[in-house]
């Protein structure tokens, strides 16, 4: 799992809620707490997360931005494969397949696309 991963499902859990823990993290992303905790150290040694020993996780102003970009390719992708009445579970692995992989433009292009067949069935 990519650090933008976590990042990503750090800032959606901060979005409906005032903490995260480490606990939440590892529930939501379906992994050992011992996993996340090692992924944890790192992007706290890089910059991404403030985390202190029995406190909630807390984004950067860096982590938050990733975490946010990352939310808003998910989230173009999501409705442009719900156009194509793509089944939920299949997204779900293309999106994480592909999400990071996305430069600007072509999300830029996704979004536009999206909009314009936004009420078209196919």
């Amino acid at each position: 799992m990519e650090q933008e991963d976590y990042l990503e499902t750090i800032y959606k859990i901060a979005q409906t809620r005032d903490y995260v823990r480490v606990s939440d993290l590892a529930k939501e992303l379906g992994l050992s707490k011992p996993s996340v905790t090692q992924m944890i150290q790192r992007l706290q040694k890089e910059g991404y997360i403030i985390h202190k020993a029995y406190e909630p996780l807390k984004l950067t102003k860096k982590g938050k931005l990733i975490g946010q970009k990352v939310a808003e390719r998910h989230e173009v992708l999501a409705e442009f494969f719900t156009l194509l009445e793509i089944p939920k579970r299949i997204q779900e692995k293309d999106i994480h397949g592909i999400e990071h992989h996305l430069s600007p433009i072509t999300l830029k292009k996704l979004r536009a696309v999206t909009k314009r067949l936004n009420g078209k069935k196919f």
